[in-house]
């Protein structure tokens, strides 16, 4: 599971609901976390999967397993630099370079390693960029992992562009991301739930929609709680 978060952060309320009962997830192996952002890493989150996962492991970015090892000490946390990998039964676990930051008070600003993600098993890979800019790295996947599978990219929290371009990718530079990694089906994320931004809440997804269709890059939108089963795309 990646930056679970069931409830508001913060200062911000959700805007839709959560799809599940939390409490169904009792079979989790790992949990990703792509930084300490609040709506990211969720304390409350956390310790609702812990009590129903006491054999999870959570894998993080450096810095960031110390700040959640402090809150469960209990908890099995693997932290990671960039290109650091780590192998379990079969599963490989890549923690990438994003191009955003880091911070959850006003004095731990950049102490904690922000990324995201590369998943490989069962001959499936699955890609998660966690929040982002669009940079070069998204050019790097392909090199080190050949085309993947699936490519869970962000389309949300975009506007305005002169103060979101470093951190957040826009549903166009989403979609060049995915064509840059040759990404066999890409799925949007990272919309609809916190207002962060200037755009309408539900708009990227409906941008993301006409540009693919426009550009013919293969995507799946999925409707909020839908189940995508996962298999090989090419």
């Amino acid at each position: 599971m990646f930056d679970p978060v069931f409830g508001s952060i913060p200062f911000v309320k959700r805007q839709s609901e959560f799809p599940a009962n939390p409490d169904i997830f009792t079979e989790i192996d790992y949990l990703l976390v792509s930084h300490d952002h609040f709506d990211h890493l969720d304390k409350q989150s956390i310790a609702r999967l812990l009590k129903n996962n006491p054999q999870m492991k959570l894998f993080c970015g450096l810095g960031t397993g110390e700040l959640i090892q402090g809150w469960f000490p209990e908890m099995k946390v693997i932290e990671a630099g960039w290109y650091q990998q780590m192998e379990d039964e079969g599963l490989k676990i890549t923690f990438l370079p994003a191009q955003h930051w880091s911070k959850r008070s006003v004095r731990d600003g950049g102490q904690r390693l922000w990324g995201a993600f590369m998943l490989q098993g069962n001959g499936i890979s699955l890609y998660y960029s966690g929040d982002t800019g669009y940079s070069s790295h998204f050019r790097e996947i392909p090199d080190l992992f050949g085309a993947p599978d699936y490519a869970l990219l962000g389309i949300g929290a975009y506007k305005p562009r002169w103060f979101m371009r470093p951190n957040h990718i826009s549903p166009y530079e989403s979609l060049t991301a995915a064509e840059e990694m040759y990404a066999g089906l890409t799925i949007p994320m990272h919309y609809g739930t916190f207002d962060l931004s200037d755009e309408p809440l539900h708009d990227p997804p409906k941008v993301f929609a006409a540009e693919a269709k426009k550009r013919k890059i293969p995507v799946e939108i999925p409707y909020l709680g839908e189940i995508v089963k996962l298999k090989k795309q090419k």
